[in-house]
């Protein structure tokens, strides 16, 4: 392996060692404040927050741009080279990009819980407090935060919104089981979390702003939209919806499982869910630390740099999917106990998921590698037919059995939308 490609693999680890800090940290936080808020509110009472969330944050992915993808995509060359205004230009429209989503969002959520609310599965007293809990949503976007902070090289801030939301849920949490608060006073805290981890993305990012040379005399007031960048459009758009599916898929699951079945039977799956995505979440942490890379090398011209970093990264996942197996196996029905004070014997929902967490990450290298050569809208139809066929699978397969039936739908999705990656990269691979 050449000096070059050490380094990269080198800087590429070092920036997942700094985000994997963030989220392990975020991680034990989030154990602790599942753990006690289900003995506060007890499972019917946590399957409900679940839910108001999930709508909530639904209605966030399916309206958000992921402004961060044409800004590394576009304005990485404009950055190096100091060709502020363009940059700045391009920095603005993804700004604004990001604060319509939000407000699409919001507006979108509180049209959807006022007519379908209580078809979601959660209590008619809990409507009103869902309804305010929905204006969350303008607080949920801050892609454009995230990708100053990716340009220039500032991974070890990221971890300050995952850290702050999650500090905040437990402290309130804490607070919330001493008092003896009900479902509204922890949707309370919940909102309050989504709140400071925007300050602190936002935040982190204008410090960015202030400091790079780069972004010097940046001001929000001036030419917004990104003219000047063919394909801006055409790569926003595709990435944008893809990631919105994706997001979208993994809470749909939750609200399908929920009217389907009811709400404890979706907190079980949310949580054991979240539980083998957390074993995953090490290997997914490099795709933000993976992209960039790639594209300073598709912007030299390397792509025999670039199948060399795959290679090594495709290493690394196999050994470490054979190790989340493992744990899953060993630990998760400890874990699943803790967190939800339920005893299972019953292994199959937590393998099947672990199993459909596996396949999920593999798509970790493979997404950023096409997304840079150009694939973004393969990748997003491949997801759309994925999603239309198996979505009505689960909610069939949750009402025959349960969330095991939800955990086999899962893993379907998850080998479909795979498919729908490996089959153009081996094309490309191809001599």
């Amino acid at each position: 392996m050449s000096s070059h490609t050490h380094g990269l693999l080198a800087r590429i680890f070092r920036n997942t060692g700094y985000l994997l800090g963030g989220k392990g940290m975020a991680g034990v936080l989030g154990f602790l404040t599942t753990a006690l808020a289900v003995r506060a509110l007890g499972l019917g009472g946590y399957g409900t927050l679940l839910l108001v969330h999930a709508c909530a944050s639904s209605c966030s992915v399916g309206t958000r741009f992921q402004s961060w993808q044409p800004l590394l995509h576009f304005g990485n060359s404009l950055f190096a080279s100091g060709e502020r205004p363009r940059f700045q230009a391009l920095l603005r429209h993804c700004i604004l990009l990001d604060a319509l989503g939000a407000v699409a969002g919001t507006v979108l959520a509180l049209a959807g819980v006022t007519v379908f609310g209580r078809a979601l599965g959660w209590q008619a007293t809990a409507q009103g407090p869902a309804l305010l809990y929905m204006t969350s949503v303008l607080f949920m976007n801050t892609c454009w935060a995230l990708g100053v902070l990716r340009l220039t090289d500032r991974f070890r801030q990221t971890a300050l919104a995952d850290l702050s939301i999650n500090t905040t849920r437990l402290a309130g949490t804490l607070l919330g089981l001493g008092l003896h608060w009900h479902l509204g006073g922890f949707m309370a805290v919940w909102y309050l979390g989504t709140v400071m981890s925007f300050l602190a993305n936002c935040g982190t990012a204008w410090r960015a702003i202030r400091h790079a040379p780069g972004l010097r005399g940046f001001r929000l007031a001036g030419a917004a939209w990104g003219r000047g960048f063919p394909g801006i459009w055409r790569l926003t758009l595709s990435t944008s919806g893809n990631q919105a599916l994706s997001a979208l898929t993994s809470r749909l699951t939750v609200l399908l499982v929920g009217a389907a079945t009811n709400p404890a039977a979706a907190a079980v799956y949310s949580v054991t869910w979240h539980v083998c995505d957390a074993l995953a979440q090490p290997a997914q942490l490099l795709t933000p630390a993976l992209y960039p890379e790639l594209i300073r090398l598709r912007d030299q011209g390397d792509r025999a740099g670039m199948r060399r970093i795959m290679g090594r990264i495709f290493q690394a996942l196999g050994l470490f999917s054979l190790l989340a197996l493992l744990v899953a196996a060993t630990v998760g029905p400890w874990v699943f106990q803790t967190l939800l004070a339920v005893r299972t014997h019953d292994l199959a929902l937590l393998m099947l998921l672990t199993s459909a967490a596996i396949l999920d990450l593999w798509d970790v290298p493979l997404e950023p590698f096409l997304v840079s050569l150009g694939y973004a809208h393969r990748l997003f139809t491949g997801r759309i037919a994925a999603t239309m066929l198996c979505l009505p699978v689960l909610y069939g397969l949750a009402r025959l059995w349960g969330v095991d039936g939800a955990g086999l739908a899962t893993l379907l999705v998850e080998a479909l939308i795979l498919s729908t990656r490996v089959i153009p990269f081996l094309r490309l691979r191809a001599p």
